[in-house]
């Protein structure tokens, strides 16, 4: 989502935090006792706090077992592991030392679970293309992290989805479950499709699929996905829809892949995650036949001091016998260019590489407030507030084109980002692309 504001309210917001940043503010809660480099076994483990949550749910985080001699780090490590659940407010790691044993008792204050959340999506920066409505979200409804989502969306791309996951369908097999289904009234986003037809059209979605997990352990997961999707046009043209009729009806099948070895996952100093995907569409059922791949690589590490860096690179390609303009690869819509936030480009493929640099001025501070008539579960949360620097490029293009660097364009600023975690992030960011033009973005979620 993107607003303009007057600069002088965002230059004044960084000289505030620039001006601060040198003080005490990282309020940092580290109840562990132990020094990174020191070693402690761990005989046993004490969990307190979970009123819904199971055991399991927590103990399968870590990279640890009873019996272990594990260091300070990798219990930090740890920690913001399973904080990376996105199911407590506040996550502390102590070691309680007796004559014989050492216990590794882990204190958690979970979170609210059943909240409804408004949503705005603007297309173009254009209010009269808006798409709003409300999200309901259940988590961890039996404790077993699992959750429930459904939404409605009103105005210009109006929606309504469903979907269930559980990721311990089978906890000893390490199997989970997803379901989703989504009805999607979206209107066409092609230009080359808008130029074919003469005029903007839209397309009726109905999306449905189910997914099969399989946990190898701690960072490695596999999934298994098939569904089926329909999609209805105003034309029978081939490229806007892969038959050439109307109606596509597309049953698809695919495997993914992602490797995660962040520490927190939401906001994240080391680690690396790897997401990659490939899809087949259309088992050549109305001579349709085509093929998705994704790829994204992220690594994330600390640099020096309390500074850390993280990039990425993300492709994906669409292949085969007639891919359509609905499953083209596009920036300026889910993935943009910081500083050609509204850009749209389009293609078969893209590609977007990204560098960021953040500094905390707040780095962990759990906070707390009692409201009347609010459960303090609703008004606690941990808050971070990091200063941030970027470089975003990359370029959308046909798979019989060539890919050139010189056709990239890209975009770099400075940014605020503040954390409210478990929950979301926060982002006041200005980029200056390569023609100089700068732009103001406010936007919700991590920048990656």
């Amino acid at each position: 989502m993107k607003f303009h504001f007057q600069p002088k309210y965002f230059l004044s917001v960084i000289y505030f935090a620039f001006s601060i940043s040198g003080y005490s503010l990282a309020v940092e809660t580290d109840s562990l006792s132990i020094r990174n480099d020191e070693i402690v076994k761990i005989d046993s483990i004490r969990i307190e706090g979970n009123e819904t949550t199971k055991d399991f749910i927590i103990l399968r985080e870590l990279t640890f077992q009873m019996g272990d001699s594990v260091s300070g780090k990798m219990l930090r490590f740890n920690r913001e592991r399973v904080f990376s659940l996105r199911l407590f407010n506040q996550v502390e790691f102590k070691i309680e030392k007796t004559p014989d044993k050492n216990i590794l008792v882990i204190q958690l204050t979970e979170s609210w679970y059943l909240y409804p959340l408004p949503l705005l999506r603007i297309q173009d920066g254009d209010l009269k293309k808006s798409t709003y409505g409300i999200n309901l979200s259940y988590r961890n409804f039996r404790g077993r992290n699992e959750s429930l989502r459904a939404a409605i969306g009103f105005g210009y791309d109006p929606f309504y989805s469903f979907n269930y996951e559980n990721p311990a369908l089978s906890y000893e097999e390490g199997i989970g479950l997803l379901f989703s289904f989504a009805y999607v009234k979206s209107t066409n986003k092609s230009v080359n499709a808008k130029s074919i037809i003469g005029e903007d059209f839209t397309n009726k979605m109905y999306l449905q699929s189910i997914s099969l997990s399989k946990i190898f352990n701690q960072f490695n997961t596999g999934f298994l996905t098939v569904g089926f999707n329909y999609i209805e046009t105003p034309y029978s043209v081939l490229g806007i829809t892969a038959s050439g009729k109307n109606i596509d009806r597309v049953p698809f099948a695919g495997l993914s892949y992602i490797y995660d070895s962040r520490d927190l996952k939401q906001f994240s100093e080391n680690g690396l995650y790897t997401f990659v995907s490939f899809y087949h569409n259309g088992f050549s059922i109305d001579d349709i036949s085509y093929n998705q791949f994704n790829i994204d690589f992220r690594e994330y590490r600390k640099i020096v001091n309390d500074f850390s860096a993280k990039w990425r690179v993300k492709y994906q390609t669409a292949f085969g016998n007639v891919v359509p303009y609905y499953d083209y690869s596009y920036l300026g819509y889910s993935d943009h260019i910081r500083g050609h936030f509204q850009d749209v480009r389009e293609g078969k493929s893209f590609i977007l590489t990204s560098l960021e640099v953040s500094h905390p001025i707040v780095k962990e501070w759990n906070f707390h407030i009692k409201l009347p008539l609010l459960p303090e579960k609703l008004t606690s949360a941990r808050i971070g507030i990091y200063l941030t620097s970027f470089f975003d490029t990359g370029d959308a293009f046909d798979t019989n084109s060539k890919l050139a660097i010189k056709n990239f364009y890209y975009g770099y600023g400075l940014g605020i980002t503040f954390l409210f975690l478990p929950y979301n992030a926060f982002r006041l960011e200005y980029a200056v692309n390569e023609n100089g033009q700068g732009e103001f973005v406010i936007g919700t979620g991590f920048s990656f």
